[in-house]
């Protein structure tokens, strides 16, 4: 079996189509293919080419992986849907994703409270608000109950829910309205606070108004 033409693949990332007896067999990163030594002309075995397909496949996949993880951090269950989306074999993705996890690069606990403070400093939202967009991010249950108590025994239910109130209230009138409280109670339901959180700073908001 001979390489017979390497050309440039199509698709975002910079990878080159290994043609062996004239057909495509594999494509790989152009540091691989230096790594390798590949070149129009070499013999390959049939088990070399099984294996560099194999190798190929879970090249491309760590490269989209690495590039995925560049723009932001991800959750291994979101990191592996990211990857079967783009065609990579669950098997080979799992694999990578693995790999990742083993050198730190992937960490659900850490991604579970770099979100949580994230969301506690730029949009402050609820624990029940917390914990369902922890739990679409593919985690497991126990950690996302664990994160959410976690966050919620550093940063009181009540001071976060003020904070998120501060820029809906600025605008609402004194004294305050029955039509603006339905509206901010509406807003803080569905920021994730309890029924007693919202309560509680609503009726703060409006004896603020009454002084």
């Amino acid at each position: 079996m001979k390489i017979t033409a390497i050309e440039e693949a199509p698709g975002p990332e910079r990878r080159l189509a290994v043609f062996v007896d004239g057909r495509q067999a594999f494509t790989v990163s152009e540091q691989v293919a230096a790594r390798l030594g590949l070149e129009i002309g070499a013999e390959l075995e049939e088990s070399d080419v099984a294996e560099l397909e194999v190798d190929s496949a879970r090249d491309g996949a760590r490269e989209a992986a690495l590039r995925l993880l560049a723009v932001r951090a991800r959750s291994r269950n979101e990191l592996l849907d990211r990857l079967r989306r783009k065609g990579f074999d669950p098997g080979v993705a799992a694999e990578v994703v693995a790999g990742l996890e083993g050198v730190g690069l992937v960490d659900d606990r850490a991604f579970a409270r770099l979100w949580a403070d994230e969301r506690m400093r730029l949009r402050p939202v609820g624990p029940r608000r917390l914990r369902h967009e922890l739990l679409e991010k593919g985690l497991a249950r126990a950690l996302v109950d664990e994160v959410v108590e976690e966050v919620f025994a550093e940063h009181s239910e009540v001071d976060v829910a003020r904070r998120a109130l501060e820029k809906r209230a600025r605008g609402a009138s004194a004294p305050i309205r029955a039509k603006e409280l339905a509206r901010l109670r509406s807003f803080l339901l569905r920021r994730g606070f309890s029924y007693e959180t919202t309560r509680e700073v609503l009726r703060e908001l409006s004896e603020g108004f009454d002084e």
